[in-house]
């Protein structure tokens, strides 16, 4: 699996009544990779996708969001946008809701203590565009 097919896994999942936009802009750099809106409100998502998590636990895994993904996304979230950061592996997923958890090194130990089921991402989707 890659990010564009992780992602394509959790817009499968989602209600029709939520709009999906996955978001492909070659001249807005940093800019997320999905929204979503419904009636109960909006939402911006930086998607990630590792396809092996490190062997060894306190090796940090490499999400690759960049400067410009983390500027972006921060700008969004103290407009008071509901911004996250989703990172998937085979081993579980990610949720990030805020920059003091998007912007630090996470470790493969507390990316597997952390880590969620897809259902609860599609969910967090459902629960934040809808209310």
């Amino acid at each position: 699996m890659n990010e564009h097919s992780y992602i394509r896994s959790i817009h499968r999942k989602l209600p029709d009544d939520i709009y999906k936009w996955k978001i492909n802009d070659n001249y807005q750099a940093g800019v997320a990779d999905a929204y979503y809106s419904g009636i109960g409100g909006d939402l911006w998502v930086e998607y990630k996708y590792v396809k092996a998590l490190p062997a060894r636990g306190d090796t940090t895994v490499k999400t690759t969001l960049s400067a410009q993904q983390k500027i972006w996304l921060r700008a969004r979230h103290e407009e008071g946008r509901n911004v996250a950061v989703v990172v998937g592996s085979p081993d579980g997923h990610l949720l990030q809701t805020a920059p003091g958890e998007w912007e630090v090194e996470v470790t493969c130990d507390n990316f597997i203590r952390t880590a969620i089921e897809k259902e609860e991402i599609v969910s967090y989707i459902v629960c934040t565009t809808t209310r």
